[in-house]
């Protein structure tokens, strides 16, 4: 199964969850209808009237329907909403903090290095990573709806006991979760289990309250003293029914919630060690936890409701446990485990372990530098087109080896300035500036002396020698490592990072590949936390899909090509779709702008996963139909696949 059946499929689990759901909010009226009619029928026993259970009561139906039904699905929307369209509320209220891409914490360095190791490999913009600092168990959680807002939680216990190798397997389990769509469903079931919790929660605040008023109540003996207490023991009843029956429904949310868990969890472990190659990594991670005294347990009181995310078992539950046990997840991975686990200690970490060196000692034997391997890319990606859609959401080893070289061939100044937010920023602006000769350069930096102040100035001028020096494929991996430092910005600095960038990439009047790019990286992953109305408006005002892929699909034709290789190009293309290519036809060079193309994208990141799996074979065919690929093409295709949420690796030489 690759990355878009993995999307689709966890399309279908989230519409399978709205079944049960409804199934679940079924039973619970029923049982609230039931419970009401009891107290009804007991109430009236004594009257003249007496009121008979096995009577019909529509209008009690109904009552009871309506209010359940909104209390829940009330519980259910605002829990979701309370955790945002990313990770950071869930990361937070498990008592995250966010690990500054600056840290002076050697084992958080590694941590983050490691992260942004599997980012580069992957294709996926660098995540936040959050540390739980009073967490002791092992383990760790993706939280997010996309691969594009998602952030990584660790535990403290997780980085005093493994490893980098260790912490490797871990982090590539995680970003399984990020890549398959599990993300989304799991913040999906969060919101489920809290709607259905809400009954619960209100039976026991009528259970308090009432009791209160019973307490002052009890100390006379006159009449309306009596008719109190019966009153407060009829609600009791009817609270106590509601704590019942929440309780039942959680019962049966949870049973969902680790059927649907315990699959996900074999198939990330699967993952990682497909991604690495390692199946010591993960393997031995999940030993060491076997061997530590927490185990993965949180002490966190929201544990329980983010159980399904975590890495490892995060509360002790047998019968709803929403992993599979830990020596069968080790024995599928290593068969010889015999089952015995050796005491876990805390492990002293080293300098040597911000650099693998198994990516070392292999990137030696590859590829002499970054250049040379994007020029193979290219080379490859002329005689086999559809390998870099292959390898969508599935990095190989030597996409890891790739990204180790990125980041060691790098300025060091600039790997140490890009992890602090005021050196990012200025890292950002210098690599929008024009080349030094051209005369529009002089008027960005006046544009930006006017606009900043002068530390920003300052930094940008430090830098700018050393961003200048860095080769094309250096550049937009350069920026990607930016954005955790970028994210620490206040709304006010984003504001006015995002007004310097768009006044920067229009100076010229004219937008490169690379400019697009870090535009959609700041208007996407920075400034749509702000403006998240006006990112609406633009998609359901936009263009219809067909169109929109008609959009895409010319825009990359027409990339440096004239007029009679456009027309091939594109033909080429809509030969990957033929059940979608009616009626299609190339759009003119003046419809063809990058702006016409950001809003297409805007439309096709909600395709589904087979759908998208179409278009972006198309636009790979689409690229090589000359027999001359660019490396700035390849950029185009990788940035035009993260926009439609579909990360895919750098695109190398072919390999069997």
């Amino acid at each position: 199964m690759d990355f878009f059946e993995h999307q689709d499929r966890a399309r279908r689990k989230t519409s399978l969850l709205v079944f049960y759901f409804v199934i679940a909010v079924v039973m619970v009226i029923a049982s609230v209808y039931a419970a009401l009619l009891g107290i009804i029928v007991t109430a009236t026993r004594t009257s003249e009237r007496p009121i008979s259970f096995f009577e019909w009561h529509p209008i009690l139906l109904t009552s009871v329907a309506t209010v359940v039904t909104a209390i829940i699905l009330i519980g259910s929307l605002y829990k979701i909403w309370s955790l945002g369209s990313d990770g950071e509320q869930v990361a937070l209220a498990l008592g995250g903090v966010r690990i500054p891409p600056n840290t002076g914490v050697l084992a958080e360095r590694i941590l983050l290095n490691v992260v942004e190791e599997m980012s580069l490999a992957s294709g996926t913009p660098v995540p936040p990573v959050y540390l739980m600092p009073r967490e002791m168990g092992i383990n760790a959680f993706a939280a997010g709806t996309t691969p594009q807002n998602a952030v990584i939680g660790v535990t403290q216990g997780a980085i005093m006991t493994l490893k980098r190798e260790e912490l490797q397997g871990v982090i590539a389990h995680e970003f399984s979760h990020i890549l398959n769509g599990d993300m989304r469903l799991n913040l999906r079931l969060m919101g489920m289990l809290n709607g259905i919790l809400l009954i619960a929660l209100i039976g026991y605040w009528t259970l308090r309250i009432l009791g209160e008023v019973g307490i002052r109540s009890g100390s006379s003996d006159s009449e309306d003293n009596k008719g109190t207490l019966a009153l407060v023991a009829a609600f009791a009843a009817i609270g106590g029914s509601l704590v019942a029956i929440g309780y039942i429904g959680v019962f049966f949310a949870n049973l969902i919630k680790a059927a649907v868990s315990r699959q996900r969890e074999f198939l990330a472990d699967a993952s990682a060690v497909q991604f690495t190659r390692n199946p010591n990594g993960i393997g031995d991670a999940l030993k060491r936890i076997g061997g530590w005294a927490q185990k993965s347990r949180l002490a966190s009181p929201h544990a329980a409701e983010a159980s399904h995310m975590f890495f490892g078992e995060g509360v002790v539950s047998h019968l709803f446990a929403t992993h599979p046990a830990l020596p069968v997840r080790i024995k599928r991975i290593d068969p010889r485990f015999d089952g015995v686990f050796e005491r876990t200690s805390n492990v002293t970490h080293s300098e040597a372990e911000m650099i693998d060196p198994r990516s070392l000692s292999l990137a030696r034997s590859s590829f002499a530098d970054v250049h040379q391997a994007a020029v193979a890319g290219a080379a490859s990606h002329e005689q086999s087109p559809q390998q870099a859609v292959n390898h969508i959401g599935e990095p190989r080893p030597e996409h890891f080896v790739h990204a180790q070289n990125l980041v060691e061939e790098m300025d060091d100044l600039l790997t140490e300035d890009i992890r602090d937010p005021l050196g990012a920023v200025a890292i950002v602006y210098a690599l929008l500036l024009a080349p030094s000769e051209d005369p529009v350069r002089s008027q960005q930096l006046q544009m930006l002396a006017a606009s900043t102040d002068d530390r920003v100035m300052g930094e940008v001028n430090r830098v700018l020698m050393h961003v200048d020096a860095l080769a094309d494929e250096q550049r937009l991996p350069m920026a990607c490592l930016a954005l955790p430092s970028l994210h620490q910005l206040s709304p006010n600095q984003v504001i006015a990072f995002r007004k310097n960038v768009r006044a920067l990439i229009e100076a010229d009047r004219k937008w490169t590949i690379f400019e697009f790019a870090i535009q959609r990286f700041v208007s996407k992953r920075l400034a749509d936390r702000l403006q998240r109305k006006e990112r609406v408006a633009s998609v359901l005002s936009s263009d219809l899909p067909l169109q929109s892929f008609q959009t895409v699909l010319s825009t990359l034709a027409r990339l440096g090509s004239d007029a009679s290789i456009a027309d091939k190009a594109f033909a080429a293309g809509l030969a990957e779709v033929p059940n979608i290519n009616q009626g299609l036809q190339l759009s003119p060079s003046a419809a063809c702008t990058l702006k016409t193309l950001d809003e297409a994208l805007n439309v096709l990141e909600r395709s589904r996963g087979i759908m998208k799996r179409s278009m972006l074979a198309a636009c790979s065919a689409c690229i090589a139909a000359d027999g001359k690929v660019e490396v700035r093409e390849l950029e185009l295709l990788r940035v035009i696949s993260d926009a439609m949420g579909c990360p895919m690796p750098p695109v190398l030489q072919t390999t069997v």
